[in-house]
């Protein structure tokens, strides 16, 4: 769940918990703005329901709920926030990402500027600079710099 000032107590320790709705989507692009870590644009962000753990930055796919990106390739987006089960996970499906650190999900520290970056068909949740050559391929985004990811997710390949 997200933490959503109701605008009608006096302090700010008085907040209530509550899903977004549509009121509450300006205010949540402005507190993701604010950690400069995802630019949007066209506004393409959206939430549902993580059915597991997943950290900022992982590729997602939206089956029931939100999981982490493996063995289905109709990869939705990258999540913007680190959420847990049963918690909202707001993620983007175009747009730029940045992160100081890229461990956890290509393995590396930092983006190699101009690589594109694919699903990982080895390791769910994961991004790979290397475009797999069995099984099936997809574009996830090139890195813009050493930390910044643009996001644009390509139709899957299958390779025979």
């Amino acid at each position: 769940m997200i933490k959503i000032w109701d605008g009608k107590s006096r302090t700010r320790q008085e907040q209530r918990y509550a899903a977004p709705d549509a009121d509450d989507w300006s205010s949540i692009i402005t507190e993701v703005r604010k950690t400069q870590q995802v630019v949007i644009e066209n506004n393409n962000v959206y939430s549902n329901i993580a059915s597991e753990v997943i950290l900022i930055g992982q590729p997602i796919v939206l089956e029931s709920n939100i999981r982490l990106a493996g063995n289905n390739p109709e990869v939705m987006g990258l999540s913007i926030i680190d959420c847990g089960i049963g918690e909202d996970c707001i993620y983007i499906t175009q747009g730029r990402i940045s992160l100081s650190n890229w461990v956890n999900i290509i393995g590396a520290d930092k983006l190699i500027p101009g690589q594109c970056y694919f699903l990982s068909t080895l390791e769910k949740g994961k991004l790979t600079a290397e475009a797999p050559s069995i099984g099936t391929v997809v574009q996830v985004g090139r890195a813009q710099s050493n930390e910044i990811l643009s996001v644009s997710i390509e139709i899957p390949i299958y390779l025979t």
